[in-house]
């Protein structure tokens, strides 16, 4: 420490007032040029639960936006919301947590109104909030606490941690061998084999199936992303359809 100035508090009487330098250690939250915060894993978890969000509910990326222009409160542009997903924002505007936790609230309420596009009302309705433990609607600070990685999100909403581009190709090698070894087991072609297996693909969309069928046939290998698509609410269609068609082989 080092003097600054004095100060006089009268005859006889001066009070020296110290310069303190603070100086941040290496690991030192002070230390702002070596500090990133929140990481990029905990934000790309807060995405992956917005899309598991998404795809429970039936949202796309602009229903909340749609929402509230529509009713009347303050919601999260579309192109904001996505960015979130996609992990690309580091730091969102306190006022992002507060309007994801006034869609929530009204989620949680069953509170639709002011929504007059027939489209919008039904992808709304059904649709379920998140909440704590308790079953208590998660407030901004909820969502705060989870975007910076200190608050898990409910288990119903928990991904798992995307596939590298090795395990996705793994996982490619595996789906192929076992439909292969499941159409040689019943003597089928692999065009018949598919039609029977596509039959215990009814979760799956139109283009979700022909993704599946181009993995299986040799033509297309999973991307990490791709993979992680099928799995959105915490289930392996994929091994689910080769069990039960394997099961009706057995029949």
């Amino acid at each position: 420490m080092e003097q600054l100035q004095r100060c006089d508090l009268g005859p006889g009487r001066v009070l020296p007032i110290p310069r303190v330098r603070l100086f941040a250690s290496e690991g030192s939250l002070l230390d702002h040029d070596r500090y990133s915060h929140p990481p990029l894993a905990a934000r790309q978890r807060f995405g992956r639960t917005l899309t598991a969000w998404c795809n429970r509910n039936g949202w796309i990326h602009s229903t909340l936006h749609e929402w509230g222009e529509q009713a009347g409160f303050p919601a999260v542009r579309d192109s904001s919301f996505n960015k979130l997903q996609n992990a690309k924002t580091e730091q969102p505007q306190p006022l992002t947590f507060i309007q994801l936790a006034l869609a929530n609230a009204r989620v949680a309420e069953g509170d639709y109104s002011g929504v007059t596009d027939r489209r919008l009302k039904d992808r709304l309705k059904e649709s379920q909030p998140i909440t704590d433990a308790n079953g208590v609607p998660w407030r901004a600070t909820d969502f705060f606490s989870h975007f910076i990685g200190e608050l898990e999100a409910p288990e119903w909403l928990q991904q798992p941690e995307p596939l590298t581009q090795d395990a996705a190709k793994a996982l490619s090698a595996e789906h192929q061998a076992r439909f292969e070894a499941l159409a040689k087991a019943k003597g089928l072609t692999p065009a018949v084999a598919w039609k029977q297996l596509e039959q215990q693909c009814q979760s799956l969309s139109n283009s979700q199936r022909d993704l599946l069928r181009n993995v299986l046939s040799g033509w297309h290998e999973w991307t990490p992303s791709e993979w992680e698509s099928f799995c959105l609410n915490g289930s392996d269609p994929v091994d689910e359809a080769l069990a039960a068609w394997g099961e009706a082989i057995d029949d």
